[in-house]
């Protein structure tokens, strides 16, 4: 018994036949069921194919086809009209496959210009990596532009691939500049080893000077001389932050010796100096007294006995000294001040210069009375009270002129 459809049949041995244009083609045998299952085998062949035509064409419409996945494809349907191995439609087929490669070629060329975009778009930014990598290879910020330049190295990697001799010329520049930015970083740093070695030898001198004055008793020459240190050490170059810290603390232990001891004897003779304030202070009790000054010599005698007194008292804490001594040259300043105004009321020619200047103020009331005298007999009336007028200021011009000479000699 035959069993047939409208593209082949299958005979009652299970052999499938393809009604093809030069008659009937066998094309398999199906001995796993009934004949119609073999023709359903057959047929159902037929119908994935052209579903799968179907979806990949519509793929292609959609910009989404897959190149590998479409020439595979096409070699299926190559194989399936040369040695058929299915039942259906083969101009459908051949038709389906046709409309694959019209469609096929239209996408290879939108993904052709993707790609050359792409190209483009990295080997643009290729030679924005490579004009910024020029641009740091004289940095001297060595750690920022050497973790740039690692940033850049990464980003040149994650790049597709562009035009290979434009994107090997590119890299040697890229290359070229990073090798530069290299090469005087290790320059420098190898110099800096070479100063931080010095340093280290500088800075174990200075912390031995340091520890060899840190039991001295002078503590005004060593306090000089600590300073001198510290001054040095500022100026000598520093050594690896670890080992800086290292010296320092050395360096800092010998000086926080001596300025403890330095603060110790300082504590003791402050306490010996706190007496000696409160005496001074005594002192200037009595010397404070005898402001506002009166008698001049009865004041610089009691004066010279708190001086005496004063030198005797000895040192006080050094944040009361300049306050108290200042206070002391206050009464001193007032007893020399006084005295000085006397001394100058005495000199004989500021005593002449009063003098004559009482004599020439009666020389001149009296040529204005004899003026006055001679306008009132000339009946000069205006005249007269004009000189009354000038004579009642000379006169007292004169007045203070003789106050002030009776305060001299």
């Amino acid at each position: 018994m035959t069993t047939t459809n409208e593209f082949g049949y299958v005979d009652d041995e299970g052999n499938v036949f393809l009604n093809a244009p030069s008659g009937p083609t066998k094309i398999g045998q199906y001995a796993a069921g009934e004949p119609n299952e073999g023709l359903e085998f057959f047929t159902k062949r037929y119908h994935d194919l052209i579903s799968e035509i179907e979806l990949a064409a519509a793929r292609l419409k959609d910009g989404k086809g897959n190149v590998e996945s479409i020439t595979a494809l096409i070699d299926r349907i190559d194989k399936a009209i040369e040695n058929p191995n299915l039942l259906g439609d083969f101009d459908k087929i051949r038709a389906g496959k046709d409309s694959l490669l019209a469609g096929f070629e239209e996408h290879k060329a939108v993904a052709s210009a993707k790609k050359a975009e792409v190209k483009a778009a990295a080997l643009a930014k290729r030679e924005e990596i490579v004009a910024l990598a020029e641009s740091l290879a004289n940095s001297t910020a060595w750690k920022v532009t050497g973790e740039k330049y690692k940033e850049l190295l990464d980003q040149w990697k994650k790049l597709p691939n562009a035009d290979r001799a434009k994107e090997q010329e590119l890299w040697k520049r890229f290359s070229h500049a990073r090798s530069a930015f290299d090469k005087a970083r290790r320059a420098y740093f190898s110099t800096l080893d070479a100063g931080r070695t010095e340093a280290v030898s500088a800075k174990k001198a200075l912390i031995k000077k340091a520890d060899e004055l840190a039991e001295s008793t002078e503590w005004a020459n060593t306090t000089t001389a600590y300073k001198k240190l510290m001054d040095e050490w500022k100026a000598t170059a520093r050594a690896a932050k670890g080992q800086e810290e290292k010296l320092w603390a050395e360096f800092k232990a010998a000086q926080d010796k001596f300025f403890a001891n330095r603060n110790a004897a300082n504590s003791v003779r402050d306490e010996e100096f706190t007496k000696n304030l409160e005496v001074k202070l005594e002192l200037l009790k009595k010397a404070e007294a005898l402001l506002p000054i009166t008698n001049v010599d009865s004041a610089k005698a009691a004066l010279r006995e708190i001086q005496e007194a004063w030198e005797k008292a000895g040192h006080v804490p050094r944040n009361d000294k300049d306050k108290i001594e200042r206070r002391l040259k206050a009464v001193e300043d007032a007893i020399r001040s006084v005295q000085e105004e006397q001394w100058h009321r005495s000199k004989p020619e500021v005593v002449d210069r009063a003098n004559s200047l009482v004599t020439s103020f009666e020389a001149s009331i009296a040529k204005l009375e004899k003026q006055k005298a001679a306008a009132a007999t000339a009946g000069k009336t205006a005249d007269v009270s004009k000189l009354e007028t000038q004579i009642a200021q000379a006169q007292g011009l004169l007045e203070a002129a003789r106050s002030g000479a009776a305060t001299l000699g």
